[in-house]
C-alpha cells in the first residue's frame, strides 16, 4: 500500500489543478503553488495544500485522500484541524476537498459534506465542511471521457474499473497522448500499475499491457523501486541482527524465554537492536548474557 499512497501523492503534487478543477467543475481554477503540508503540532502531513485563484480571489485549497482504514470521526478531526491551522498560517479562506477512494457507487460523485463530531447530551456537534469526490460513483468510461488526463490512472478505483479490459483501454489512451513526453506517459502508466495492483488486478494481466521496460522509463517507478530495495535491505539487516542476538543468548544461557525471543524479533528500533547486538557479541558468559536479557526486559517494561 505504500506504493499506492506514493502514486496518489505523485499525481496530486504534479497536477493538483486536475483534482481541483474536476471536483469543483471549474476549468478556470489556477494553482499558484504549493503551501507547506506539515502540521507539526500533530506530527503529520496533510496530503496537499495549495494557493489557488478561484473566481478572481485567492484561496487555500486543502486536499485529502480518504482511505479504507480511516473512520469518519478521525477524518472530521483531521479536516477541522487542518482548516484552522491553514487559515491561521495563511489568513485566507480554506476550501477542503476529500477524495473518497472507496465510497458507495450509489451515492453522488460530488457532494458537500459536514462531518459532525464532539456532540454530547449537553452540547451541539461541531462540523468540518468539505467537498467530497466519490470515485466509486463513476463508471470507468465516464472517468476516461470526463476527467482530465492526470486522473486517468485512477480508473481502476471506479465502480467497474478493476478489470483487464479497462487497464488495456487506459494504457492505450495514455500512450496515444503524444503531447506528453515519453517520461510523463511512463509516469502515468506507473501510477495506473500501482493503483490497479492495489485493486487486486493480477500482476500477470498488468504485464500484458505495461512492460517492465516501460515502467523503468518512469522516474516515479524508479523512485518507488529504489525505496523498496533500500527498505528490503534494512529489514534484512534487522532480521539478521535479531536472530544473532537470540542465538548467542540461547547458547550462553542454555534456554531463552519465548517472550524474550519475541521481544527481540519484534523490535523495530534499529538503534536499540544495534545496542543489543553489540552487547551480545561481547557477552562471553552466562552472567553477561543475563544482563542483556534484563536490558531487553526493561525496554519492554520500563
Amino acid at each position: 500500500m505504500e506504493s499506492f499512497d506514493q502514486s496518489l501523492k505523485y499525481l496530486l503534487q504534479h497536477r493538483p489543478e486536475a483534482f481541483l478543477q474536476f471536483g469543483l467543475g471549474d476549468p478556470t481554477i489556477l494553482v499558484i503553488g504549493p503551501l507547506p503540508s506539515d502540521l507539526p503540532a500533530r506530527g503529520r502531513d496533510i496530503d496537499g495544500s495549495y494557493l489557488i485563484v478561484r473566481n478572481g480571489a485567492r484561496t487555500v485549497a486543502h486536499l485529502e485522500f480518504h482511505r479504507r482504514h480511516q473512520g469518519s470521526d478521525e477524518l472530521a478531526i483531521d479536516i477541522a484541524e487542518a482548516q484552522i491551522r491553514l487559515y491561521r498560517r495563511e489568513r485566507l479562506p480554506v476550501l477542503s476537498q476529500v477524495w473518497d477512494l472507496y465510497g458507495d457507487a450509489d451515492e453522488p460523485v460530488v457532494t458537500e459534506r459536514g462531518l459532525r463530531f464532539g456532540a454530547s447530551l449537553e452540547t451541539s456537534a461541531s462540523q468540518a465542511i468539505f467537498q467530497r469526490i466519490n470515485l466509486r460513483a463513476l463508471g470507468w468510461e465516464e472517468l476516461l471521457s470526463q476527467a482530465p488526463l492526470p486522473l486517468w490512472p485512477l480508473v481502476t478505483l471506479t465502480r467497474d474499473g478493476a478489470h483487464r479490459e479497462v487497464v488495456r483501454e487506459a494504457c492505450g489512451r495514455i500512450e496515444a497522448k503524444r503531447e506528453l513526453s515519453s517520461g510523463e506517459r511512463a509516469d502515468y502508466l506507473a501510477v495506473l500499475w500501482f493503483v490497479a495492483e492495489a485493486e487486486d488486478v493480477p500482476t500477470r494481466l498488468l504485464k500484458m499491457y505495461i512492460s517492465e521496460e516501460r515502467l523503468m522509463a518512469s522516474e516515479l517507478y524508479q523512485s518507488i523501486f529504489a525505496r523498496g530495495e533500500a527498505k528490503g535491505e534494512t529489514t534484512g539487516e534487522i532480521r539478521i541482527q535479531a536472530e544473532t542476538v537470540i542465538r548467542i543468548l540461547s547458547r550462553r544461557l542454555g534456554v531463552l524465554e519465548p517472550a524474550v525471543r519475541e521481544w527481540i524479533r519484534r523490535s523495530s528500533d534499529r538503534e536499540r537492536l544495534g545496542t543489543w547486538y553489540d552487547m551480545a557479541l561481547v557477552a562471553d558468559d552466562a552472567e553477561a548474557a543475563q544482563r542483556l536479557v534484563e536490558t531487553i526486559r526493561k525496554a519492554q517494561h520500563p
